[in-house]
């Protein structure tokens, strides 16, 4: 072929790519999109920009195409192409992708999804442009559409999360690795805004989705996050339960946060969504996912104080040391998440007047916990509902006391005090407590420290999304010594 025969309208397959080509056309399927670089350019004095995209033409082939040009040229390409879209690429320069040594294979591949050829397209302004290819050219474009959900590796080669649980860095220091995994969504939290740390990146906001992906080696999950504009437009139409994600080439690594490994889209991840559904692999895990309960995954939702047990149901007496064993140690039951215990001791620590946060703020539609620093919640649907029908505050105060409950075997450290049940016991609400003076609270903290109490518990187990234990009072009366003394010598 010569430099003639390229410049027609003849469109080739990614498969024919050559590095001596300089004017190359094809038509293909965007499976993946980069965000875009924008730069200065000091010789021209303008601002220019480079943008990425993974495209796909058969089921085994799979090329990279950069494009550059002015600022309008590549936020023309961002807000006009979308992955999913089948696109004409026109007048792309061919290049031979190097083979370096293998350290430096792995790097590159870090910047951008694997293709599975040995070239790569480059798209320059005034030389080479991409645009939508027409839908009314069902013959080219249907084909191209039905790739969208059809992995190119296989679904068996994957690892199961109960692996890269146990296999990710156990510190924040350690390098990130890269993994293949087949999962399906346990549920997709509402998406957060966020400010950029480095301010040269722009002052626009953030956009971050954070979903719980589970399979039939982890029940409990892992959290996966999206930063990509496009994948979290995406994922909005996921269901739980329902939609299963082939992840390629998806981020592993520590979460200081979570205390925990957490999954991350990369510059190189590649998502397939539905992928080849019939397939045996699929159909064991949405049966999988039917079958099985999922936990409530959400780590900053309030606990329902209204579903708590009944404290007349709650009548095994335990020690703390008990508590702990059955929670985290010897005695732990793996099929159990929470258990109800009595408890007979002495409150250690009731910090309601010192620095201590005893008071904590909560949203009016959704009960999440706000941070002490905001006054709305930022979950979208509850923004929604305030800006349309809501002119008073939209968060409420909550008791949310930390104490400590210690008997002959040890110090039960994580106990918290909350919501109706703290009034109750206090004798007034969380606002008005608020306004009492430093004397008063002080007299009212020596209501309850150092005196013994009959505690009714409710321990919540660390899991995957909540890494510490949880200790809920649900109720605790004043007992005097005598009686204290007997359920000691009886237990």
């Amino acid at each position: 072929m010569n430099e003639s025969g390229y410049r027609n309208n003849r469109k080739y397959r990614l498969a024919d790519m050559q590095p001596t080509m300089t004017s190359f056309s094809t038509v293909a399927l965007i499976i993946a999109k980069s965000e875009p670089n924008v730069f200065l350019d000091k010789i021209n004095n303008e601002q220019r920009g480079v943008i990425s995209f993974t495209l796909r033409d058969s089921k085994r082939d799979i090329a990279n195409c950069k494009c550059w040009g002015t600022r309008a040229c590549v936020d023309e390409y961002v807000n006009m192409l979308q992955i999913g879209d089948v696109v004409d690429i026109m007048n792309a320069k061919v290049m031979a992708l190097s083979t370096p040594h293998v350290l430096g294979a792995i790097e590159q591949h870090r910047y951008q999804p694997r293709g599975t050829l040995s070239c790569a397209l480059v798209v320059n302004e005034g030389q080479g442009h991409l645009l939508k290819h027409s839908i009314d050219d069902t013959a080219v474009v249907q084909p191209l559409l039905q790739l969208i959900h059809l992995s190119h590796k296989p679904l068996s080669a994957v690892l199961k999360l109960s692996d890269v649980r146990c296999a990710a860095p156990g510190a924040e220091q350690r390098p990130a690795v890269y993994v293949d995994l087949l999962v399906v969504v346990a549920t997709v939290r509402p998406v957060r805004e966020l400010k950029r740390k480095v301010a040269r990146l722009g002052n626009g906001l953030l956009q971050c989705l954070e979903l719980v992906v589970i399979d039939d080696s982890c029940a409990d999950g892992m959290v996966f996050t999206l930063w990509h504009k496009d994948w979290i437009r995406r994922a909005q139409h996921w269901q739980p339960r329902k939609t299963i994600l082939h992840l390629i080439d998806v981020r592993l690594s520590h979460s200081q946060f979570y205390g925990c490994p957490v999954l991350s889209h990369a510059s190189c991840t590649l998502i397939y969504e539905q992928p080849q559904l019939h397939s045996p692999e699929c159909q064991a895990l949405l049966a999988f996912a039917a079958s099985t309960p999922l936990k409530s995954f959400d780590m900053f939702a309030q606990i329902d104080m209204e579903q708590l047990p009944a404290a007349d149901h709650i009548q095994t007496q335990m020690s703390v040391r008990q508590i702990y064993e059955r929670a985290e140690g010897n005695l732990q039951d793996v099929t159990t998440e929470q258990f109800t215990a009595v408890l007979y001791g002495m409150v250690s620590k009731f910090d309601i007047d010192g620095l201590a946060t005893s008071i904590s703020k909560k949203c009016k539609s959704c009960q999440r916990l706000i941070p002490s620093s905001r006054n709305d919640c930022d979950n979208e649907s509850c923004l929604l509902e305030f800006s349309l029908c809501y002119s008073g505050p939209r968060f409420e105060h909550f008791f949310n006391i930390n104490i400590h409950l210690s008997d002959q075997t040890g110090t039960l450290i994580e106990t918290r005090l909350s919501g109706g049940i703290a009034e109750r016991l206090l004798g007034l609400t969380a606002d008005a407590f608020q306004l009492l003076s430093e004397r008063r609270k002080t007299e009212l903290k020596w209501r309850f420290l150092l005196k013994y109490f009959e505690v009714k518990l409710l321990i919540r187990k660390p899991a995957a999304m909540r890494k510490d234990l949880a200790v809920i009072v649900v109720d605790m009366e004043l007992i005097q010594l005598d009686r204290l003394i007997e359920k000691i010598t009886v237990f």
